[in-house]
């Protein structure tokens, strides 16, 4: 069984490398992400972003070094609006660290 999603706020569910050097940082959700359930996408993508800025993700990952990284968060259900929110304002911090953050729904491109 897979330890990935919001219940595993310490792993990091996926790490991609594109070619052309960027990273991606997966976080795959399949369970609705709405109410308090929020609080626990917030950790996750807290360490997510940790992970990427303190050195975290070059140790463990050396060719990534210099790499633009970004956060991917792969939703397979609806979120609600308040989510929606939460995920713009965090890229905005996320941003401030160099980090950009994406999301899909239900395997749809969504802008932030």
């Amino acid at each position: 069984m897979s330890r990935s999603g919001i219940q595993y706020p310490d792993v990091v569910d996926l790490v991609t490398q594109e070619k052309d050097g960027s990273v991606r940082l997966i976080l795959a959700e399949v369970e609705a992400i709405t109410g308090e359930r929020v609080l626990a996408l917030q950790q996750k993508l807290k360490n997510y972003l940790t992970f990427a800025s303190d050195g975290q993700l070059v140790a463990k990952y050396p060719n990534t070094k210099g790499a633009l990284v970004r956060i991917r968060v792969d939703l397979y259900a609806q979120p609600d609006v308040y989510t929606l929110e939460f995920l713009r304002r965090f890229r905005q911090v996320a941003l401030k660290e160099s980090v950009d953050v994406e999301l899909s729904i239900f395997q749809k491109d969504v802008t932030l």
